[in-house]
């Protein structure tokens, strides 16, 4: 007969890598332990785990809300609550105060203030002498976050709305200016972001048409021009093929049948000068090149179904003139100004001048057969043309050799083409790759496999926007209800997540260095991965991940705790649940608990005196305590602050006792 054992059960651990991605149709029982059920605000970090969304903040110029700071003020006079909130200078800063504590006032500041003890200031009509200098001391750590949090949301109040009425209609960043477009009365107006006044509105321009031209040679972009007393430098200058008439931009203002001079000798004559302006309700979809090949020239280009532009970093807006009607794309291909027209036209400008579209000027226009909804040049050379039905591909070096070739019958949606590794766009069949085989401008359209992990249906999602993270291969969907993360791998594999925003967004313009968005309050957001909320507003982030066996799904486990891997910049509050036996209700729920993270990358280099090694992160590994019986357990991890630095969860390791196989 056998004998009993006296040996204690050992305590078995499983150590779990998070991917990163979600997985909702892999039948629970096959489904990698790796993957979540539910991942919300999160985003897949660049070589496994996960790492919540970034934030965003409004922005005028004036006022950068992720560079506001407390500080702490000191007076020998008394003080009440009433104060919160109060604007006043403090030297030549702005401050508003966020909180009265004895005799402290907490204050926000874009700027760094310093002030030392005998200092005064006003507020209200009220004197205050500082007793102390001016400090970030704080007694409990959690005051960092409340104070930081409420200085971010003093620099969003005091952020204006750009001037005008009803949504953005565009967004351009060029030089460090922000330049918007928004409807002002019977218009669409041009504003200026300003360090002083927040909002600016752009200097206007006017379109000369020319007569009698006598000195068409003379008559480019950057000449000076003297007209009646003044002078105004051409902006931008189209002639008429026989150089007798044609056209200039200017600044200024010049009268009808006033004589053009160019280094004191009559160039032209002025038949009409008409003011541009541009039309209101259309939103603008912009793209960026330098066509002209100088270092002050990488210019924005764009069109609103009415017009196509040039702007420039001081918000002027150069008219393109083309003859076809509703431009509605614009892309640049082999250094000319593609344009895609309502009716299914393409059309393009001349070899490095974005301005010329006359046909004898080497201009060319043909038809794709239908409604083109993307344009996007590939590496390769090859210009993707996406249509409602299919997509279709531009071939050559030249506009004397292009030759048009159907790529395949899968049409892809408006507003969706990106590019990582490869473009990537959402169409008739859902998200898709287009990839170029070895032949060169030979494409294959593939169906990534996010499709199948998060279920995406095309007619249902609605997608209206999409933008691109390049620096972790992002790809970035926006849509009604819900807003993806998309993150390709060399291998084309995907890693998937879902995010949401508090309002939907009503417009999105992406720039080489940034994302800018609009929600329809007339005030224009970036992402920034130096914003730890919504325009102060909380990130309610959670990431549930599959239920695990720990090996066997047949045997029943005593759960007894759980080791989390995580980094952060600080300290950060997270909260923990699990759920067993796919949340059987023959188990009792288990509520949120709250476990705390913190991390740093200083080392001391014990070789170099008075020096600091920054490398990897300090690994934070908190413990929580598990309990219950069950055959699989699925832990959830969640947040939801207004101010909590970022921070990455790579994995955590599963302690449990194995018991007995399952009764049925």
């Amino acid at each position: 007969m056998r004998q009993p054992s006296n040996r204690l059960p050992t305590i078995q651990s499983q150590y779990i890598a998070l991917s990163g991605g979600i997985d909702l149709t892999t039948p629970p029982i096959a489904k990698a332990n790796s993957e979540a059920i539910a991942a919300l605000n999160v985003q897949p970090h660049y070589g496994g785990g996960i790492t919540r969304i970034e934030g965003y903040e409004c922005l005028d110029g004036k006022t950068v809300p992720s560079q506001m700071d407390f500080y702490n003020l000191y007076v020998a006079e008394s003080l009440s609550p009433n104060l919160i909130g109060q604007r006043f200078s403090f030297g030549n800063q702005s401050c508003q105060v966020i909180n009265v504590d004895g005799n402290k006032l907490v204050v926000a500041s874009s700027s760094k203030i310093t002030g030392d003890a005998g200092n005064k200031f006003v507020i209200n009509g009220e004197s205050y002498t500082l007793t102390a200098s001016v400090n970030q001391n704080v007694s409990v750590v959690s005051d960092i976050e409340r104070y930081k949090a409420a200085a971010f949301q003093s620099g969003i109040n005091w952020v204006n709305a750009v001037p005008g009425e009803g949504d953005i209609r565009g967004v351009v960043e060029l030089e460090g200016k922000i330049i918007a477009f928004r409807d002002n009365g019977g218009k669409c107006g041009v504003f200026l972001s300003d360090a002083q006044q927040g909002w600016k509105e752009a200097g206007g321009t006017y379109v000369i048409q020319l007569q009698d031209v006598k000195k068409p040679k003379d008559l480019i972009a950057g000449v000076e021009v003297q007209y009646s007393g003044n002078k105004s430098r051409i902006l931008s200058a189209v002639l008429a093929p026989d150089n007798l008439s044609g056209f200039i931009v200017l600044s200024g203002n010049v009268p009808v049948n006033t004589q053009l001079h160019i280094n004191g000798a009559v160039a032209a004559t002025v038949k009409s000068c008409d003011k541009v302006t541009l039309g209101k309700g259309k939103t603008w979809q912009f793209i960026y090149h330098n066509f002209y090949g100088t270092s002050k020239t990488q210019y924005a280009y764009g069109c609103n179904g009415e017009q196509i532009i040039e702007v420039r970093p001081d918000g002027l807006v150069i008219p393109i003139a083309v003859e076809t009607p509703k431009p509605i794309y614009v892309c640049e291909h082999r250094n000319h100004l593609f344009a895609a027209f309502e009716g299914g036209q393409l059309g393009h400008s001349m070899v490095g001048a974005p301005n010329k579209w006359s046909v004898l000027l080497g201009a060319e226009q043909f038809g794709v057969g239908d409604e083109i909804t993307a344009l996007s040049s590939s590496v390769g050379g090859v210009l993707l043309i996406g249509c409602r039905s299919k997509t279709v591909g531009l071939y050559g070096s030249t506009s004397a050799d292009w030759v048009m070739k159907e790529v395949s019958k899968v049409g892809i949606s408006p507003n969706t083409l990106q590019s990582v590794y490869a473009p990537i766009a959402v169409t008739t069949n859902g998200i898709t790759r287009i990839d170029q085989t070895e032949q060169f401008g030979d494409f294959l359209l593939s169906e990534m496999d996010c499709n199948r992990k998060i279920g995406f249906n095309p007619a249902r999602e609605k997608i209206l926007f999409s933008s691109v993270k390049p620096n972790v291969n992002q790809i970035r969907l926006y849509g009604k209800d819900r807003n993806f993360c998309i993150m390709l791998s060399l291998d084309g594999t995907t890693k998937t997540t879902t995010f949401t925003y508090p309002e939907t967004v009503s417009g999105l313009w992406q720039t080489p260095k940034t994302v800018f968005m609009a929600f329809g309050d007339g005030k224009i957001y970036r992402q920034s991965d130096f914003c730890y909320s919504f325009a102060g507003k909380p990130i309610n982030w959670l990431i549930k991940l599959a239920f695990n066996h720990c090996g066997s799904p047949t045997v029943v486990k005593n759960w007894r705790s759980a080791e989390l891997q995580a980094t952060t910049e600080g300290v950060a509050i997270i909260s923990y649940r699990y759920d067993l036996d796919y949340n059987s209700i023959i188990h009792a729920a288990n509520l949120n608990q709250p476990v705390q993270i913190a991390g740093g990358g200083g080392r001391w280099n014990d070789s170099l005196w008075n020096d600091f090694l920054w490398s990897a992160e300090d690994y934070s590994t908190p413990n929580f305590l598990l309990s219950g019986y069950s055959r699989n357990i699925a832990l959830s991890i969640s947040g939801n602050s207004i101010f909590t630095p970022q921070f990455e969860i790579s994995g955590l390791i599963l302690n449990y006792l194995p018991r007995r196989m399952y009764r049925v």
